[in-house]
């Protein structure tokens, strides 16, 4: 586990993640970042219409989520199917979103997701399980899935998932003691960060 930074706001020094904009993907598509947490990512809003993508949810919850089952999986239909199948959530908005960024993905020729952060973002979801709708999911340009929330300026969690089951993490709370909000980032393994967040009391089934 890496060390844990802790600092207070400085509006110009909160990003540990940045990377250099491609160029490429912004030409194409909106980009978002919550709170200018991570690296550029594909996006669109979460509450465009999916109508046109299909999903066989006809297995939904015939599985109880693993990490070892998911590990013997090689193929994105695999990995989104199997979290279809395993991850307990009220609604299909999160899988819809997943193929809609891996279909734009698919239109670039420099994209490509990342199936090693796929399963990675699926162990973190699959854990916690039920939880709120995020206020972002996006791709960034090198396919590491990105998943916020955000209540307001001072109450906002980004998580970018990376191999290996790790993930970056940007956290902001408020201070109890000044009026600048407090930002805690660093990178741990995804059962660990549950555990953290649990520490913390943020509950992501009861974040929006």
């Amino acid at each position: 586990m890496k060390m844990i930074n802790i600092t207070i706001d400085r509006e110009s020094k909160i990003n540990p993640f940045v990377q250099k904009d491609s160029g490429q993907l912004r030409r194409k598509f909106d980009l978002s970042n919550l709170n200018n947490t991570f690296s550029p990512s594909i996006t669109k809003e979460l509450n465009n219409p999916f109508e046109e993508h299909k999903l066989d949810t006809r297995k939904k919850q015939k599985t109880k989520f693993s990490k070892d089952e998911i590990d013997k999986l090689s193929t994105f239909e695999e990995i989104l199917q199997y979290g279809i199948e395993s991850i307990k959530l009220k609604d299909y908005y999160f899988f819809k979103r997943i193929r809609e960024l891996e279909e734009l993905c698919a239109e670039e020729e420099d994209v490509e997701i990342s199936l090693e952060s796929l399963k990675s973002m699926f162990l973190f979801v699959g854990t916690i399980g039920n939880i709120s709708k995020p206020s972002s999911l996006t791709v960034n340009d090198n396919g590491f899935f990105h998943l916020g929330w955000k209540k307001d300026k001072n109450n906002s969690i980004t998580l970018e998932f990376k191999k290996d089951y790790f993930s970056n993490y940007v956290i902001f709370k408020p201070s109890r003691h000044i009026s600048k909000r407090i930002i805690l980032n660093g990178s741990m393994y995804v059962l660990d960060l549950i555990d953290y967040l649990h520490n913390l009391k943020i509950k992501i089934h009861r974040y929006a």
